[in-house]
């Protein structure tokens, strides 16, 4: 388990505060966990709440700590309220269970696709040619498959777009029948797993 214990009473630095701002603070919170805040953010922040920059950053901080208690935890509304300090009062743990409730569906998905993962296919297009060579003696014909396979590769950096790639290449008949019979026996040993 991610976080079971209720989070520390800097969260009640939000009481009081409009909606606005805690749903802000929510989506900056899940959005700078990883880098953290830069200091003129944090600054904001400080303003916004009349705190002190430290006491803001253990806000940030247990926000997060809620957020990834709830996201990893796979936790409900009610489950979130329990994270909450329990000197918190009624509305703020509504709002808060609410918002990070609205949030998970898209905060899970952006964990997700951040996840180091193999390259993912995108397209695949393929034709057939027929080349020709002439000997002294006769005349052959080679069937030949140019294979083009787009992929979209994982992103080197952080908060970095991962691109895609074309990969072509050219397949014999002999090379494509020994492709057509791996990916069968892939797809059988695949139609046994349940």
């Amino acid at each position: 388990r991610i976080c079971s214990m209720a989070a520390s009473d800097a969260i009640l630095e939000l009481e009081g505060k409009e909606e606005k701002l805690v749903k802000r603070l929510l989506q900056d919170s899940f959005r700078y966990r990883c880098d953290g805040m830069s200091e003129s953010k944090l600054d904001g922040i400080s303003e916004a709440l009349g705190v002190e920059k430290v006491r803001a950053k253990e806000v940030i901080s247990e926000l997060q700590r809620v957020i990834s208690g709830t996201l990893y935890d796979s936790r409900d509304r009610n489950g979130t309220v329990k994270l909450l300090p329990k000197s918190a009062s009624k509305n703020l743990k509504i709002l808060l269970a609410n918002e990070i409730a609205d949030q998970l569906p898209r905060w899970r998905e952006s964990s997700v696709s951040n996840l180091v993962s193999p390259p993912k296919l995108i397209d695949f297009d393929w034709r057939v040619d027929v080349a020709s060579s002439s000997s002294v003696l006769s005349r052959m014909i080679l069937p030949t498959v140019f294979v083009e396979i787009t992929i979209q590769e994982q992103a080197r950096k952080h908060r970095e777009m991962s691109g895609t790639r074309n990969i072509h290449f050219e397949l014999s008949k002999e090379a494509l029948g020994t492709l057509v019979r791996s990916l069968g026996k892939i797809r059988d040993q695949l139609s046994n797993v349940k």
